[in-house]
């Protein structure tokens, strides 16, 4: 907020300055005011290759446990069934066994469970094991409950980079992007689809489109198949058409910059 109201204060300036305020100085703005918002980066991957930060191990912190003072004071989990407090345990073991397998097993009981706190619970656990549970963590993007719901998003975005394999990357950026509704992690997780295989991003986007999604999702996946392809998405006949008159398969695109670096000859 304190950057908005820095830059609006900044315009109010230029707005309402003297009139003493030299030609020079106007030009030397006029530049930056023609900039447009957005415009496709000619070599994506390039871009995004610049863009990204140097991948590092993810430190994750171990989730926050009840100490036994807590139980015995009387928490939160006096009400709780008993097949409630099972699965509460279950969760708490698989994290302390730092067991994935465990963990996932719990991931479809604590969808159901009615508990906000247990489904909190099996997000951290699942969270701390980074990529490997991302797929688990995808339907609590819808929970009930709004902490539940950021915790997921959080778990996400930070763990997404673990998946080194393209396709199961753009795979789950799929699942996700067809039961979001948020605008601004849509948009955030898009850019996943910069710099990958075209045709991956391009078919992906079209199933996104095309198969139901959620309304976010589908506007968000529309605008991230322009930026992709340079043209405006009107049906996925013309999308598939697209991939097969303008895409370059990688090693054919390796092929050619190989040759152009080599002055014209085929090596």
């Amino acid at each position: 907020m304190c950057a908005a109201v820095a830059a609006v204060g900044l315009g109010l300036c230029r707005r309402f300055a003297p009139a003493a305020r030299t030609a020079d100085a106007a030009e030397a703005d006029a530049p930056v005011a023609a900039q447009p918002a957005d415009t496709r980066p000619v070599d994506a991957k390039a871009a995004r290759a610049a863009d990204a930060p140097d991948e590092k191990p993810r430190l994750r912190t171990r989730p926050a446990r009840a100490t036994d003072a807590d139980e015995e004071a009387g928490g939160a989990d006096d009400s709780w069934t008993p097949a409630e407090r099972a699965l509460a345990a279950r969760i708490e073991k698989a994290l302390d066994d730092e067991d994935l397998p465990a963990a996932v097993a719990c991931a479809d009981a604590a969808q159901k469970c009615a508990v906000a706190d247990i489904r909190q619970s099996c997000v951290d656990a699942l969270g701390w094991f980074g990529g490997k549970a991302l797929p688990e963590l995808v339907p609590f993007l819808a929970d009930a409950d709004e902490d539940v719901r950021d915790s997921a998003r959080s778990e996400i975005a930070t763990a997404i980079a673990d998946i080194e394999d393209e396709a199961a990357r753009i795979g789950l950026v799929e699942r996700i992007m067809a039961v979001l509704e948020d605008a601004d992690f849509l948009e955030d997780i898009s850019n996943e689809y910069l710099g990958v295989d075209e045709k991956l991003a391009v078919e992906s986007l079209i199933r996104i489109i095309t198969d139901g999604a959620a309304a976010a999702g589908v506007a968000q996946a529309r605008e991230t198949y322009e930026f992709v392809t340079g043209e405006e998405w009107t049906d996925a006949a013309a999308a598939r058409r697209w991939i097969e008159e303008e895409y370059t398969p990688p090693e054919a695109d390796a092929a050619e910059t190989e040759v152009s670096e080599n002055g014209g000859e085929d090596t």
